[in-house]
């Protein structure tokens, strides 16, 4: 598989990933926050292009791979998962494969998850934990090759007219919102999935087979 010159590969410090990606040649870079390298990742095979962040958790007395460059990013207003994604979105970047965004510390998963509203209207993000993948959907789009996945639709704001085939529980112009109608852990049907809607942030949950009961 070829690189893709704007797609990136990030970790950042949450639960731990047990399965890395397979092809990590696709990506034009690799990056880790300062937490996730010392963590987890410099116990992989994976060398990152970049660790990033303000350091606080960089273990100095650990050799770190040739070729690494630390970027120090001190500024506290933001999180070392916002200026991963600014750092990489100023080189290009506009796909962003994400672990270790979820797990560990509920608070971090939803700062992510905030952090990811803000800037998925221009950047395009799939997150991966031990569980399932997830993303932000856009306004109309098809999920191929999930056939028996169990999947869930989950509103972060009220999201309106929205239609979803190729699921055991399909919608048809329905009104999402976290207070009302959600649709959880509902089953493709289908190899593919089709989703539209008018307004609102959709975040689509797609579990791994292996972690179905």
């Amino acid at each position: 598989m070829t690189m893709q010159s704007n797609r990136a590969l990030l970790f950042v410090n949450g639960e731990p990933p047990k399965r890395y990606p397979n092809n990590i040649d696709k990506y034009a870079f690799i990056a880790a926050t300062d937490g996730a390298y010392h963590n987890y990742l410099y116990t992989s095979s994976i060398i990152p292009n970049y660790i990033i962040g303000d350091l606080d958790s960089l273990d100095k007395s650990r050799s770190l791979p040739r070729g690494t460059e630390i970027i120090h990013t001190p500024d506290q207003n933001k999180t070392d998962f916002e200026k991963a994604i600014l750092f990489l979105a100023n080189k290009g970047v506009k796909k962003f494969d994400i672990y270790g965004a979820s797990g560990h510390a509920s608070d971090h998963f939803l700062g992510n998850l905030s952090v990811a509203m803000h800037y998925y209207h221009r950047l395009d993000f799939t997150f991966y934990d031990n569980y399932c993948r997830f993303f932000f959907s856009k306004k109309q789009q098809t999920i191929y090759d999930v056939k028996n996945h169990i999947i869930s639709f989950i509103p972060l704001s009220k999201v309106t007219n929205v239609t979803v085939t190729g699921v055991k529980y399909p919608l048809i112009n329905a009104t999402l919102t976290l207070r009302g109608l959600t649709s959880l852990r509902n089953k493709a049907i289908m190899d593919f999935v089709e989703i539209s809607f008018k307004n609102g942030d959709l975040l689509v949950f797609i579990e791994n087979k292996s972690t179905q009961d």
